[in-house]
């Protein structure tokens, strides 16, 4: 997007950029908002990082709003309403897209912004197959008979030894063994079939978008400038902590972490 669009380095073109940089931070905060939900219970229309506009334009477009809560058939959760934010954001995101005829000085080719559109699609269907694993409810009968047998099996082995002539000292550690791989694969794989959340073993879902931000804030920062690199951070965060964030963004882009350091000079980003 930035590098099509790079013609573009008036007013216009960085409006137009701005705004597309924040749908795409917002939309991928709100798929991470999807796979958090469970443990934190926050709908993606209340996050902090969400502009007010944004949230009521949503709300509205979903079955909270009253214009459309007429047309359900029959009760919705607010989880299953808050895996609609990343379809009803990407929308937002492609009539961004598609605006860039009349807001862009320079429009860019169609054939570009089919690419662009494709790169859309890629997300969504990323977004669609984590859905369907959250969502697809695993046979609780295989899971209850897989876990019985395996502690018949584990609670039964002793005996198998029983006619064995070797030591005290061989048997426990055959068992000891035999019962911690057992056990310990019944374990990774209850780890394994909730991979999302706030346990330990869990993916750091917030700091993966965290990054996918900082990619964004550098790419319109060499592009833009500070000013709007600055301008989109202050957007993505509480605004009530707005003005407690810096104004250069040399000093919260890239802090010193005493072995190496980096900076930023200009539009530069200097390792």
């Amino acid at each position: 997007m930035a590098l099509i669009s790079s013609d573009n380095l008036d007013d216009s073109g960085r409006k137009w950029r701005h705004d597309i940089a924040y749908i795409t931070i917002i939309l991928t905060r709100s798929i991470m908002g999807v796979l958090q939900y469970e443990s934190d219970g926050i709908p993606s229309w209340e996050f902090a990082e969400m502009d007010p506009a944004l949230a009521e334009h949503l709300k509205k477009s979903l079955f909270l709003g009253e214009n459309m809560a007429y047309t359900q058939r029959s009760q919705i959760s607010e989880e299953e309403e808050n895996m609609r934010v990343p379809v009803r954001l990407v929308l937002e995101l492609r009539k961004c897209l598609r605006a860039q005829r009349k807001r862009l000085t320079k429009s860019f080719p169609t054939i570009e912004e089919n690419k662009l559109l494709g790169s859309i699609d890629g997300i969504m269907e990323g977004y669609y197959d984590v859905r369907t694993f959250k969502t697809t409810p695993f046979p609780f009968p295989v899971v209850q008979m897989s876990r019985t047998f395996l502690f018949l099996y584990v609670f039964t082995v002793p005996f198998a030894l029983l006619d064995d002539d070797a030591s005290f000292l061989v048997h426990a550690i055959e068992l000891f063994f035999l019962t911690y791989g057992f056990m310990g694969l019944e374990y990774v794989s209850i780890e394994l079939d909730d991979p999302f959340g706030e346990d330990d073993n869990d993916f750091q879902n917030l700091r993966l978008a965290e990054v996918a931000y900082e990619d964004t804030y550098l790419t319109i920062l060499e592009l833009d400038g500070e000013e709007w690199t600055d301008k989109l951070r202050k957007r993505n965060f509480d605004p009530k902590r707005a003005d407690a964030l810096p104004r250069q963004a040399a000093e919260w882009l890239v802090p010193d972490y005493g072995n190496g350091r980096t900076s930023v000079s200009g539009s530069n980003v200097i390792v």
